[in-house]
Parts: structure tokens; C-alpha cells; sequence
């Protein structure tokens, strides 16, 4: 029996979400290009940020929804949604609806889910952990019960999957599949699970934000002309409009960006992580830098 979760629903919302996301980058992008310095700069320029953030998280769980297939056969179950991959052979495993008891509390925790697309990790008191492969609530799912692990899945026939399950059983194995558990190693979350990538790159992007919101807050004090670099004396440049200090940001979120990308060819190997630290590194020096020289030029104007 090869089947597909009922998806209609998940597929819905999840392109409405990534429509919205993208909706909301172009809309920033638009925006930073035409305004001025202000309170409301910092919205337009996180409006972007939050956007790209959006339309990642539906697109990766719009994958998993269009590619996800259940495949039970006499040898084994067997589970495909996105890059994930489960298989257990048939001997091993119990087929059951949840007990009404456990069903208020079977759904995952902390994973990106709406409804039409139940998927992520969970602790169920009764179960253990429990990996969710579902487009439907508690009560559209079934549990594949295994020594090792229990998966929560949602045929779109749970009793005709049922009857699937006991006739496989019945015919006995003819070649047993091995057990295999296989999830993505995404670049990104390698690097989300190394804390001092993770800081380096958290302060790296953050810094420029920070002084981007700094300088929309300040705006209302600021005078028409201020100074934008110091001569070889260190008196105050010619001076310019105050839109002209969102060069500073601006130059803070390249050296990051670029950063990121040189650092990250370096990553993928571990004799020169210390290489991508050193220039994630650099971009944090460089956003200090570019707060110091910010900070001195309000300081004049």
C-alpha cells in the first residue's frame, strides 16, 4: 500500500505563508530604497529579514508536504516526508490509534507546524518521544509503535491502512527491510548547533540592526547637515545629509554577508573552522568599529 496524507489544507496555508513572506521582503526592499531616515526605518528594514525568515521555513515545509508518502508492504512501513526518511520492518512494529487519554497532549514541541501540517519532535508521557509525520490532528492519526522509536502519521483511510497492516502481517516477510533513520544535515543547522558559530554570526548581523534602529531613533534630534568622516586632523569632514550615516549600517551588513559566505566555504571542513571563525570574527570587529565611528559623528553634529 503506497498512500498520501490528506494535504489540500497544509498546501493552502503554507503558500499562503510563503506568499506573504515574500510579499513582505519586496515590500521592504521597496521601501528602504525610497525612505528617509526615521523612527519607521527599522521596520522596513526588519520587515525583509522577517520575510525571507517566512517564506524558508513554508517552502522547506511545503517540500515536505507535496513529497509525503506512506508505503507499507509484508517487509516493512516506511515513511518519506521532505528529506526525511523512516523504514522499520513489519515484525517489529504495533499499529494502533492513539488512546483518547494521550491525544490532548500527542503534538509536537517548538517545531513551525499550522494546521494541514503536524511535523516535528515530541514528548508524550506514555509514548516517549514521538516524531510526527502528520497532516491531521490526534484524531486522524495512527501510531507506528517500535522498540526504538514511535512515529504519529495520518493516512487518508486509518482503518483501511489498519486492514493494510494486518494483511501484510499475515502474508509474513519475504525480505526484510533494515531499519533506517535519516534526516537532513542542512548546512544551517550545523551551524545553528555550534555555539560559537552561532554567536559570531547572531552578534554579526545584529550589531548592524542595532545601529540601523539607533539612527531611525535619533533622527527627530538630528540637524539638516552632519558630518560624515574626520580629516587627517581629526576635525569633522564636509558635511551631508543625515541619510548619509545609513551608509554605516549598510557597510556592516555587506562585511557580513560576505563574511558569511567565505566563512562558510571554510566550515564545511573541520581542519579550517578556525579560518571561518576568523572571519566571522572580522565582521564582528568591523561592526564595533562602524558603532565607534557612528557614535563620533552624533557625538559632533
Amino acid at each position: 500500500m503506497d498512500a498520501a496524507p490528506p494535504r489540500a489544507l497544509g498546501i493552502l496555508i503554507g503558500a499562503v505563508l510563503l506568499l506573504v513572506g515574500l510579499a513582505s521582503v519586496a515590500l521592504g526592499v521597496s521601501q528602504l530604497a525610497q525612505a528617509s531616515i526615521s523612527a519607521v526605518l527599522l521596520m522596513w528594514a526588519g520587515l525583509p529579514i522577517a520575510g525571507a525568515a517566512l517564506a524558508a521555513l513554508a517552502a522547506y515545509r511545503l517540500y515536505g508536504l507535496i513529497t509525503a508518502r506512506y508505503v507499507l508492504n509484508r517487509n516493512g512501513i516506511g515513511v518519506r516526508w521532505g528529506l526525511a526518511v523512516e523504514e522499520i520492518p513489519l515484525p517489529t512494529v504495533r499499529l494502533e490509534r492513539p488512546p483518547e487519554t494521550l491525544r490532548p497532549h500527542l503534538r509536537p514541541q517548538g517545531a513551525v507546524r499550522w494546521p494541514g501540517c503536524v511535523v516535528g519532535s515530541g514528548e508524550v508521557e506514555g509514548l516517549g518521544p514521538v516524531e510526527f509525520f502528520s497532516s491531521r490532528g490526534a484524531d486522524g492519526m495512527l501510531l507506528v509503535i517500535s522498540p526504538e522509536r514511535t512515529l504519529a502519521i495520518s493516512p487518508p483511510d486509518l482503518a483501511a491502512f489498519q486492514r493494510s497492516f494486518i494483511e501484510a502481517a499475515r502474508q509474513g516477510v519475504l525480505d526484510p527491510v533494515h531499519p533506517r533513520s535519516t534526516r537532513p544535515d542542512l548546512f544551517l543547522a550545523r551551524l545553528w548547533r555550534d555555539p560559537l558559530a552561532r554567536a559570531l554570526l547572531f552578534f554579526g548581523i545584529s550589531l548592524p540592526l542595532v545601529l540601523l534602529g539607533f539612527l531611525g531613533l535619533r533622527a527627530g534630534s538630528l540637524p539638516d547637515l552632519v558630518p560624515f568622516g574626520f580629516d587627517s586632523q581629526g576635525n569633522p569632514d564636509a558635511l551631508v545629509p543625515p541619510g548619509r550615516l545609513l551608509l554605516l549600517p549598510l557597510i556592516g551588513g555587506l562585511c557580513w554577508a560576505v563574511d558569511l559566505g567565505l566563512g562558510s566555504a571554510f566550515y564545511r571542513r573541520v581542519a579550517d573552522r578556525p579560518l571561518a571563525y576568523g572571519l566571522w570574527g572580522v565582521a564582528v570587529v568591523v561592526d564595533v568599529l562602524l558603532w565607534g565611528a557612528a557614535l563620533s559623528l552624533l557625538a559632533v553634529a
